[in-house]
């Protein structure tokens, strides 16, 4: 008997997702990644791709989901792209490394909007959330887009329909649909994240979020997709043999808990060196007028992505996050790496833009030999006197083989979040998540995610 195509498979997995077969740590990891995502999105509030988003949204229909940050209520299609570029925009997201690369928290703003949308509860939005991790995390075991020439984000046109779909309750055939009408058309070119960035990074994810959620509704309608889509992806698009038995759709480990989180907001290839050039600042303290050259030490990979020309001298955060020695400059000069500085512009202050200058990037074999397992970074820094101080991260903190306590998850989601919605809302915020699963339905949570300025009856205003 032949087997039924990937895309039913998969959608049966999904089916057959439910918190009632979850272990506690599974659950427990589910909310420290909520807890780090709404951290990611409220940090982003009012960034100017976020505002350019909002002003073209559609007005809501019968049923709506909301915008963090503004509270504004629109379609589900619409408040997961806003959400997801609030989520994307710091680059403080979490990661996943395999075969290919991905930030799953990328479909926690669609489980928010769809779960919200359906007015469904904690229990609906963990299921959705774990559906859309699950799915994810295995083609990027089983199945690289970055080999073919394409981004990542590829994935979501795949994904996402498994996660509205979860949050709606569609059987596993409209699922199935969903997903193959949604993949099929959202391959997306690997030039997203190479040279100088645009403010595209922000949407990469998002916006084939939202057409991939228009499938799903299509799907649930009767529309009809291409159910061969994986078999094709996997055997008919160019580069090495790929094994669709990776994808591992079984029960037997919940691959979320692998997921690592980020201490700096830059791409993951750069937390190790981030880290190690922290630590020289300390040595360093007032000599850096002394620093005559600086050598970072990577995975030969992440040269091509982090140290192109382009790098050397970024003019936006968009590419200053993804840049080696930008960000190994502002860690040497400052001593720390926050959304602030990249805010501030202070990839382009004077004496950033000297070190920038100074520094040599190094592709190391034998870092290249230890990835996965270990992702080590290393800064050597070279004084006029001949001087030499280095330093060198094995594991990055947030790392899966190094992961942040939950107090330290915790203390980055209220950097983040208290800022902008106030210290007694982002507490509300933590104690609603800690008891995701109880919750009748999402209202108080998203109701908290909005400013409080955005908050008050008209004509009033804020202090």
């Amino acid at each position: 008997m032949a087997l039924a195509p990937l895309s039913i498979q998969i959608a049966e997995f999904v089916a057959a997702i439910s918190l009632d077969r979850l272990p506690d740590s599974t659950v427990r990891a589910v909310k420290r990644l909520v807890l780090d995502t709404l951290g990611c999105a409220l940090g982003a509030a009012g960034a100017e791709p976020v505002r350019m988003l909002e002003a073209i949204l559609p007005p809501p229909g019968t049923r709506s989901a909301r915008c963090i940050g503004s509270g504004r209520h629109t379609t589900a299609e619409g408040a997961a792209g806003v959400n997801g570029a609030l989520v994307r925009y710091l680059d403080f997201m979490d990661v996943y490394w395999s075969r290919d690369i991905c930030h799953p928290s990328e479909n926690i703003p669609v489980a928010l909007a769809c779960v919200e949308e359906a007015g469904g509860t904690g229990r609906a939005l963990i299921e959705a959330i774990v559906a859309g991790y699950e799915v994810q995390i295995r083609l990027c075991d089983a199945f690289s887009f970055q080999d073919r020439g394409f981004h990542h984000v590829s994935a979501a046109g795949f994904v996402v329909p498994f996660v509205a779909g979860k949050a709606w309750g569609q059987a596993p055939a409209m699922m199935a649909h969903g997903s193959v009408l949604g993949g099929s058309r959202h391959l997306t070119l690997g030039v997203l994240s190479y040279g100088k960035l645009s403010m595209a990074k922000a949407i990469g994810y998002p916006a084939n979020a939202a057409e991939a959620i228009t499938a799903a509704r299509l799907a649930g309608a009767g529309f009809t997709g291409p159910l061969a889509a994986y078999e094709w992806l996997f055997g008919r698009t160019a580069g090495r043999e790929e094994d669709p038995g990776a994808l591992a759709l079984d029960f037997d480990s919940w691959r979320l808990e692998k997921v690592s989180l980020k201490q700096f907001p830059v791409q993951y290839a750069l937390q190790a060196p981030v880290a190690a050039a922290i630590r020289l600042h300390g040595e360093l303290r007032d000599r850096l007028d002394e620093v005559a050259a600086i050598r970072a030490r990577v995975r030969p990979e992440t040269l091509a992505r982090a140290a192109d020309p382009e790098k050397f001298r970024p003019t936006d955060r968009e590419t200053a996050d993804h840049s080696l020695p930008s960000c190994i400059a502002m860690a040497l000069c400052d001593g720390m790496l926050t959304e602030h500085q990249f805010e501030a512009a202070r990839f382009r202050d004077p004496d950033v833009m000297r070190l920038t200058a100074l520094v040599e990037p190094v592709g190391d074999a034998e870092f290249e030999r230890r990835f996965p397992h270990g992702r080590p970074g290393a800064v050597e820094v070279v004084l006029r006197n001949g001087g030499r101080l280095e330093a060198a991260e094995e594991v990055p903190l947030g790392d899966r083989d190094r992961p942040m306590e939950d107090a330290a998850v915790r203390a980055k989601f209220l950097s983040l979040a208290e800022p902008v919605i106030g210290a007694d809302r982002a507490a509300r915020i933590m104690a609603l998540v800690e008891e995701l699963e109880s919750l009748p339905c999402l209202d108080q949570l998203l109701d908290l995610c909005a400013a409080p300025s955005t908050c008050l009856p008209e004509g009033e205003k804020a202090e």
